[in-house]
């Protein structure tokens, strides 16, 4: 356990600012390390950079005190058809050696919407046997692959169901709390120590649900999740993990500018993991 948890920028929040800025402001504002996404789309590296861009990178963010802890890759594993679940190796493993070569130790996938009509313990089998192999690479490489829970994969013991298939050291959890909270499918006080062995790191984030159903973003603390007793229990528990701050301006141009949410988090969760 640590007074001060480590936090992480998740440069989803921050897509139209530069490497440069990120790290400058992530240093400033007081985190300690990077969710770098990582999309074609430019923001803010590829999958597919050179060795020489994935180096400079890695050393820009290093030299800012703020280095890339996990690659934030977009790959998915629950489909029927070999040949996407081929392609999302394919990408993974230009993830891993991305992850290598930026010196960051996670890398965040996801499992993958489920097809339609899908069997649901035959998707869990399809899933752990395609990071099988793949979290034994990352693995012999010093890194870790971590599912998020999302989508049709925030059950604690679905997800514990793929980590059981997996059977490998290499894969573990990205815990993103407010996900698992908002689906209605246990309580945080079932999931959380279910998940705990597995965690890697967390995505921290709050909301609330307006009258159409819609989940609305918020700065920490303004929403519904119940921040002070789920710190509280992960205080006690010795959660020692990092909490990244996943603020999805990059799909909600409503939400509040980085230059104000980004400051806030750390101030936030600081304050009140101290008073818990």
């Amino acid at each position: 356990m640590t007074d001060k948890p480590p936090l992480l920028l998740n440069t989803i929040g921050c897509p139209d600012w530069s490497l440069e800025t990120i790290a400058h402001h992530a240093r400033i504002f007081g985190y300690n390390g990077i969710e770098l996404r990582t999309h074609e789309d430019g923001n803010h590296i590829a999958p597919g950079a050179s060795i020489e861009e994935a180096e400079r990178v890695g050393r820009l963010f290093r030299d800012a005190g703020v280095p890339v802890t996990s690659v934030m890759g977009y790959t998915r594993f629950a489909f029927a058809d070999r040949g996407q679940i081929a392609a999302n190796q394919a990408l993974m493993r230009q993830l891993i050696r991305l992850a290598r070569t930026l010196g960051a130790p996670f890398i965040r996938s996801f499992a993958g919407q489920l097809p339609p009509e899908a069997d649901r313990p035959a998707m869990i089998r399809t899933v752990g046997d395609a990071l099988r192999p793949l979290a034994e690479e990352a693995l012999g490489l010093g890194i870790r692959i971590g599912l998020e829970t999302n989508s049709d994969w925030c059950s604690s013991e679905v997800i514990r169901a793929v980590m059981d298939r997996a059977n490998s050291r290499g894969l573990g959890v990205v815990y993103d709390i407010l996900n698992v909270w908002d689906s209605g499918i246990e309580p945080w006080e079932v999931a959380w120590p279910r998940l705990k062995p597995f965690i890697l790191y967390c995505h921290l984030k709050d909301g609330y649900r307006l009258a159409d159903g819609k989940l609305r973003y918020v700065l920490l603390g303004a929403g519904d999740l119940p921040l002070r007793a789920i710190l509280a229990r992960f205080k006690a528990d010795g959660y020692d993990g990092a909490f990244s701050f996943e603020w999805e301006k990059k799909w909600n141009l409503e939400l509040e500018a980085p230059e104000r949410a980004m400051p806030h988090f750390p101030h936030k969760l600081r304050a009140t993991w101290a008073e818990v």
